[in-house]
């Protein structure tokens, strides 16, 4: 069943309306709903007001440089965050894969309305959380990408790449794992990707973690899911433990089946976000895999980065809470590749289908 763009279109504007509603709701504690991975919020105001001085990453020390100028304010920035959610990262998102909204409406309008189905990093913009900041640095960060590794002219490649670089450091410092995935999917971005090669580097990939892992160069990872176990016992945890070398590939593939793809449905919450996220993530994913042989220099980079983004912290992370705030970068990741393969593979049917003579009665 087709649906048209004015349907959409209803659909963004009552999505648009409902969520302005819900958050009214939540900041005048009309509701209350839980949010995963801890309240991290109230450090962050403290820091800002001078209670605390230690800095735990850049974002409290961004909102005490605010807070100097005057130009802090809790509610405030919480507005703003509703507003970069509501308009600039779904904008974002269709313009890193390529859609404009005269020339490809019907796709533009499914990436924006699929970006405010999205429920996690809405729950993130009623206080100052650093999660909706760090969305739109790493979207940014994604625009620049884009524009240094499509671009034929070695003087705009290398100014743009270097911007990059500088954004990657700035993700670092917001949330090293995130960081390193930027900067080292930057470095890895010309690996060519087809079908025999992924299954070929897949093999080769839990080869090397394993022996990586045996050799202890995930010590520091594994010590801070410990943490999870200290101080997170609960039903959101998986409970896996990565301490047996030799079961580090089984635990590591129940990690991703549990967390990435949210398999571990414990309460009806995890399974509405398993069917509003994690399904139509799966398709997508499969759809990207499919038709690889679309992918250029930007989706090699987004493909790189999603996998070694998500080696880290599904080592790194045990609670399902925190796992849904540490995959939007996943998640996010392909939508941009599912569009973007999408558009490139429907402008080179109808090219073919323009070039094909047609014959005369």
């Amino acid at each position: 069943m087709k649906i048209s763009n004015k349907l959409l279109l209803l659909c963004i504007f009552t999505l648009v309306f409902i969520k302005v509603i819900f958050y009214y709701l939540m900041k005048n504690d009309y509701l209350s709903l839980g949010l995963g991975g801890g309240n991290d919020s109230d450090y962050y105001h403290d820091y800002t007001l001078g209670y605390v001085d230690i800095a735990v990453n850049i974002w409290p020390v961004i909102l005490r440089f605010l807070n100097d100028l005057d130009l802090y304010s809790r509610d405030g920035i919480s507005y703003l965050f509703l507003f970069i959610n509501l308009f600039i990262i779904p904008i974002l998102v269709a313009r890193l894969s390529g859609l404009n909204f005269k020339k490809n409406q019907k796709y533009y309008l499914y990436s924006v309305l699929l970006c405010l189905i999205y429920p996690t990093l809405f729950f993130y913009t009623f206080d100052i959380y650093r999660d909706v900041f760090m969305v739109l640095s790493f979207l940014v960060g994604c625009l620049i990408v884009k524009k240094s590794v499509n671009s034929n002219n070695f003087i705009v490649f290398s100014f743009f790449y270097i911007l990059a670089i500088l954004i990657g450091l700035f993700l670092l410092a917001l949330r090293p794992y995130l960081g390193y995935a930027f900067l080292l999917a930057l470095v890895l971005w010309k690996i060519k990707l087809t079908k025999k090669r992924i299954f070929l580097f897949a093999i080769l990939y839990f080869f090397t973690l394993f022996i990586a892992n045996y050799l202890g160069f995930f010590e520091r990872i594994t010590d801070y899911r410990e943490i999870f176990e200290e101080d997170m016992q609960g039903g959101s945890n998986l409970g896996l433990d990565f301490s047996n070398a030799m079961l580090f590939l089984p635990n590591f593939i129940l990690s991703t089946l549990g967390q990435l793809f949210g398999l571990y449905l414990v309460n009806p919450f995890a399974v509405l976000l398993f069917v509003i996220e994690t399904i139509p993530v799966l398709f997508m994913l499969f759809y990207v895999l499919k038709n690889i042989k679309y992918a250029d220099g930007f989706i090699r980079f987004l493909i790189i980065f999603f996998v070694l983004y998500a080696s880290v912290w599904l080592i790194g992370n045990d609670n399902l809470g925190t796992a849904v705030r540490l995959r939007l970068y996943n998640y996010l990741g392909v939508y941009i590749c599912f569009f973007y393969i999408l558009r490139l593979k429907r402008l080179s049917i109808d090219l073919t289908h323009n070039l094909v003579p047609t014959k005369r009665g």
